[in-house]
């Protein structure tokens, strides 16, 4: 699912704005399995590389996927909120991924200024994540309740909200209620790279998202909104935003 996203998504975007060299230098983070990375490694990259938070989802999975594959990737546990980025890694990147990752974070703002450190110039960001006001922006399906699997249930009342959370999956309940305390929006993302001396030069809205195509294995339609982006009601209902950043040039 990460490697089709990546091939048939991401990467067209990229190459379509003119910010995706080859070889080009990539890293993502909050990677998981790797598969986005993957696909721009098969692309053709020269430094490749991978962070995530769960070191030991890196080392029992990510990289043995990537060996068996042949696939050269460097793959490191990394906290970017936290952490420094490496200083080896400091100003090599041509694109940072994230996608559905900036939602989870508790600080916006400090992890894209980390995630700017990384670009060289001209380098560019790409995020994507479901808009907390989305259906499913609570990822209240985690839950795995009938009221869970509600749209926009997570938008009652706190107090409505965290009941039905405490009925729910314990294990994923912490990380539904932080995502309830966080609130990601688009203008927040954009306000962070702003700080953060990041331009932000293309934004893409969709209604379905391109991978559920691939996520649920039947043929969903991909169906964007982005000719809606300046209505602030459609920034905040679209299932999934996608924003591109680039830091300036010297």
């Amino acid at each position: 699912m990460q490697y089709r996203l990546a091939k048939h998504t991401l990467i067209p975007w990229l190459e379509a704005r003119g910010v995706l060299p080859k070889p080009a230098n990539v890293i993502e983070i909050g990677c998981a399995e790797g598969g986005v990375v993957a696909a721009f490694v098969e692309r053709g990259t020269t430094v490749a590389a991978g962070t995530d938070i769960a070191g030991r989802l890196l080392t029992d999975i990510s990289e043995p996927i990537a060996k068996r594959l042949g696939i050269s990737v460097t793959f490191s546990e990394h906290d970017v909120i936290g952490e420094e980025p490496l200083p080896e890694w400091r100003g090599m990147f041509d694109v940072v991924l994230l996608r559905d990752v900036i939602e989870h974070l508790d600080d916006t703002a400090a992890a894209i200024k980390n995630i700017a450190k990384l670009l060289k110039p001209g380098g560019v960001v790409l995020l994507t994540f479901p808009p907390y006001t989305s259906a499913f922006g609570g990822h209240q399906q985690l839950l795995g309740t009938g009221l869970g699997s509600l749209p926009w249930v997570h938008m009652l009342p706190a107090s409505w909200f965290k009941a039905i959370v405490r009925r729910g999956d314990p294990l994923n309940a912490e990380e539904v209620l932080r995502l309830h305390k966080i609130r990601l929006s688009a203008d927040d993302v954009m306000q962070s790279a702003a700080k953060a001396g990041l331009d932000v030069i293309d934004q893409r809205y969709f209604m379905l998202r391109p991978v559920f195509r691939w996520k649920y294995q039947k043929p969903i339609p991909t169906i964007e909104m982005t000719g809606l982006k300046g209505v602030k009601l459609a920034r905040k209902l679209a299932m999934e935003v996608a924003i591109l950043l680039q830091k300036k040039s010297a």
